[in-house]
């Protein structure tokens, strides 16, 4: 299946439900966004970490530093700390919702922002907030050098003021402590590994960094973000129009547009029945060519599948017929001897009746029956009457060259009958809806399917049965461009 065709079959059948899917939680989240305030965003900046690495490493250390300050600042001791020192009643677990943070560009330095409905409290918790970020970078990042250092300090305080004595005792004279000058010796010897190892405590310490605040908290600029999410929800609810429209065709497929109906039966397209006349009579031409072809002198006209309206078929039936059922009107006939009062009528050479139609005036169509329906002038005449009257007789070409009138059974010489417009002999389709076929009869019929924009695909097999029960040629589809109504 082609994606235009999944595509044509979603917008065509199911556009109102998308419309729908799509408008409604539009309109909902965007009147509803639009009554609330918008918070409030107070905004500070935290140097996270001075180590040259992380600055090195790119969006990767970015990450990281963002993530290491995001998992501070979210703490529920952090947080619970920040809300009792600042004397604020919020929750903690919605107050860790409203704080984020995020990166500027490849530096260590990270942006945090905390929403609240107060102006003032999102600014204090922000500054508290950083701070006891800062706090715990530090002692996360140099607590371990700074305690190491702590314990050197003390033990070189220690040793040193053993030196002092020992070095007295070793010095002593005339009798130097050879003992004293010995633990003075060890005493030296630790001092210099001591203070070794505080230098290069020292070193790790400055390549650690200090974390600090860049920028104290400032409030953003209100931004009201109701369009936004209009548009999300708008976008949400399209999503979820297409997947309702996509399983609905899962269950019952359609076929988009009345080409592809006609490509799917194998069937030409012949033409449109809601167009105009223009798109009609070359509809009707097309209908006879397929039935010509075909060699069929009966048209009649499915649904896919249904009934199809009267109308419509009328107007079908009209265009097919075209110009070869012609309604003359009849004029007065002298009656020949020996003719016993016959009612055939024709026409005659001499002034035109009311019933008839003058010279130069064109001829009225009348009904397939032979009937003359609203086209006369006055009832026909019966058969005891005399050929002076007025009736209306029915011509139809390729049918012979008798002219059958309304009341008589009797052919009559068209020499009896003057016409106005001579009638081209060409032999006449008939038209009729499926549901007005004899299935009794043995006349050849030819199927012709009549689609709207939007067709079944169970329509389609409903019509291969019919074709297939039947041995009727299906002649072509006929397309309308609305939706078919019976």
């Amino acid at each position: 299946m082609e994606i235009d065709e999944v595509a044509a079959r979603v917008a065509r059948s199911y556009w109102a439900l998308l419309l729908v899917m799509t408008v409604v939680p539009l309109v909902l989240v965007g009147g509803l966004m639009s009554r609330q305030d918008p918070p409030a965003v107070a905004k500070t900046r935290l140097q996270a970490t001075a180590k040259a690495a992380d600055a090195a490493a790119g969006d990767a250390g970015v990450s990281t530093v963002v993530s290491q300050v995001k998992a501070f600042a979210t703490g529920e001791n952090l947080l619970t700390g920040v809300t009792g020192q600042l004397h604020l009643h919020r929750s903690t677990s919605g107050l860790a919702k409203n704080i984020s943070v995020a990166g500027l560009g490849t530096s260590t330095v990270v942006e945090l922002s905390v929403k609240d409905k107060d102006p003032q409290a999102a600014r204090r918790m922000t500054d508290a907030i950083g701070a006891a970020v800062v706090k715990e970078i530090n002692d996360s990042n140099q607590g371990a050098i700074n305690q190491q250092l702590a314990g050197i300090d003390k033990r070189v305080r220690e040793l040193e003021k053993k030196l002092g004595p020992l070095s007295r005792r070793a010095g002593a004279q005339p009798n130097p402590d050879i003992g004293a000058a010995n633990e003075r010796e060890r005493v030296q010897a630790e001092l210099t590994d001591l203070r070794s190892n505080r230098s290069d405590l020292q070193a790790q310490l400055l390549a650690a960094g200090n974390a600090s605040v860049v920028q104290p908290a400032v409030l953003a600029p209100k931004s009201n973000p109701a369009v936004m999410m209009a548009a999300v929800a708008g976008l949400v609810g399209l999503v979820a129009g297409i997947l309702i429209a996509v399983l609905t065709e899962m269950a019952r497929p359609t076929i988009p547009g009345q080409r592809r109906v006609a490509r799917r039966l194998g069937v030409p397209l012949l033409g449109w029945a809601d167009r105009g006349p223009a798109e009609l009579a070359d509809l009707g031409r097309r209908v006879r060519l397929a039935a010509r072809k075909e060699e069929v002198g009966n048209v009649t006209l499915v649904g896919a599948p249904g009934p199809l309206p009267a109308d419509l078929v009328s107007s079908v039936a009209s265009a097919v017929y075209g110009d070869r059922t012609k309604v003359v009107g009849s004029r007065p006939v002298r009656q020949r001897p020996g003719d016993g009062g016959g009612t055939a009528t024709g026409a005659s050479a001499g002034k035109p009746k009311d019933g008839a139609p003058k010279d130069g005036e064109p001829e009225k169509d009348g009904p397939e029956d032979g009937s003359a329906g609203g086209a006369a002038d006055g009832p026909p005449l019966n058969s005891s009457g005399p050929g002076t009257g007025r009736s209306t007789s029915v011509v139809r070409a390729g049918g012979g060259t008798a002219v059958m009138t309304k009341k008589s059974g009797a052919a009559v010489s068209p020499t009896d009958v003057t016409q106005p417009v001579p009638v081209p002999v060409r032999g006449v389709c008939h038209v009729h809806a499926f549901e007005d076929i004899d299935p009794g009869s043995d006349d050849e019929v030819g199927v012709v399917v009549v689609v709207g924009p939007v067709t079944r695909v169970s329509g389609l097999e409903t019509v291969r049965d019919l074709v297939a029960a039947s041995g009727w040629p299906l002649l072509g589809v006929i397309a309308t461009s609305r939706k078919i109504k019976g």
